[in-house]
């Protein structure tokens, strides 16, 4: 049976001119309605930077089905027919595995190559996991071997897409994301 990945969703929205603070009041609506739903893993807001007017949502889900299930109801629709009336543009991209990692800090801007994110995601599962199995690896000795490799693994994963890739794509936007020329 072939495993259902996370997946990220990217909304970037222009937003219409003097509707920012209704469309902000928006995003709360809908991150409460769309927490409800079984595997929603969160809502980020990335406000524009400069006078674009353009905001990216970036939702997460556990699996492509959860997120068909929330893209299907009937609560997302009336959501989004409210966020056509305040934007005047929208754009929807849905991201699997690494890719959601690597989510453009802003509109307009495309993914790194792939290069980049090999060696972002190695520079950071590396010492991630020498750090693991030197702090764990000592308390894990009684485990069988699998169930140490699930323990660590688990670990990892969880260290990575919460702290570890968030903090260092951040600080390595400008080299993953040079502004187009």
């Amino acid at each position: 049976m072939p495993l259902d990945p996370s997946v990220t969703v990217l909304v970037t929205r222009t937003v219409r001119e003097g509707r920012e603070a209704d469309y902000e009041a928006w995003v709360e609506g809908v991150a409460a309605v769309a927490r409800g739903f079984p595997g929603h893993r969160g809502l980020n807001l990335v406000r524009p930077r400069d006078a674009s007017r353009t905001y990216t949502l970036v939702f997460r889900f556990d699996s492509a089905a959860q997120l068909d299930a929330w893209e299907s109801s009937p609560e997302r629709h009336a959501w989004v027919a409210r966020a056509a009336e305040l934007s005047e543009a929208a754009r929807v991209q849905h991201l699997t595995g690494m890719e959601g990692w690597f989510a453009a800090p802003s509109a307009g801007l495309a993914p790194p190559p792939r290069w980049k994110m090999v060696a972002v995601s190695f520079g950071v599962a590396f010492p991630t996991m020498q750090v693991l199995q030197a702090v764990l690896g000592p308390r894990l000795t009684p485990l069988p071997g699998p169930a140490r490799g699930a323990v660590l693994g688990l670990a990892m994963v969880l260290f990575m897409t919460y702290v570890g890739m968030p903090a260092v794509t951040r600080r390595l936007a400008g080299w993953l994301y040079p502004p187009p020329r």
